[in-house]
């Protein structure tokens, strides 16, 4: 774990959505673990609202990019993601953290679009928007493609999730290896506070 104390002030912390703020779903009709698709679905993780509510006091920027492709897929209605998404955030500062912004990626990968994770073109925009300088700031993540997405844009990389995994494997072979590696958001912000 490497985290050294940078200026706050120009710092975002962007993170993906469906594992990381919130839980996945089984969904039995497709057979599939995967975001929700019904407000009803909708879990937060444990702790994870008193944690961004530390790093709004903190004086962090916190922004959100996530690929939401379940429409596009069939799956269900784009109003539907969109009503989860707005349930998300109600739940996540329902403690006082401060949502900046949420960058959501509509296609499937098929669609070979420019936002899509890996690309880096949502946080790009997020960094930019918020006049955020990348080598300060994080993308906080459960999956490859928010890491190679963190890579591209020349942000620090947090990786949420066991080391003894396949990701791992992964790793190793792509050549990326997080700034920090641990179980779950509250142990990332413990972290991060400690460091300043």
């Amino acid at each position: 774990m490497m985290m050294q104390n940078v200026p706050v002030s120009d710092s975002l912390l962007i993170f993906d959505r469906d594992g990381v703020l919130n839980a996945m779903c089984i969904h039995q009709e497709h057979g599939t673990i995967d975001s929700p698709l019904n407000e009803y679905e909708v879990s937060i993780v444990p702790g994870v609202p008193e944690a961004l509510a530390t790093c709004t006091r903190l004086g962090y920027k916190i922004a959100i990019a996530t690929n939401q492709p379940a429409a596009a897929k069939g799956k269900t209605t784009r109003a539907n993601l969109e009503r989860v998404h707005a349930c998300i955030l109600s739940r996540l500062t329902s403690c006082g953290a401060k949502i900046a912004s949420s960058e959501i990626c509509w296609h499937t990968q098929e669609d070979r679009c420019t936002c899509r994770k890996p690309q880096a073109t949502m946080l790009l925009k997020a960094l930019t928007m918020h006049e955020a300088h990348p080598a300060h700031s994080w993308m906080i993540g459960d999956g490859i493609t928010d890491m190679q997405a963190g890579l591209a844009a020349g942000v620090r990389l947090a990786f949420l999730g066991p080391k003894k995994c396949d990701s791992c494997k992964v790793h190793e072979r792509l050549g990326i290896w997080p700034h920090y590696w641990g179980k779950d958001v509250p142990s990332f912000v413990e972290a991060l506070e400690k460091s300043l």
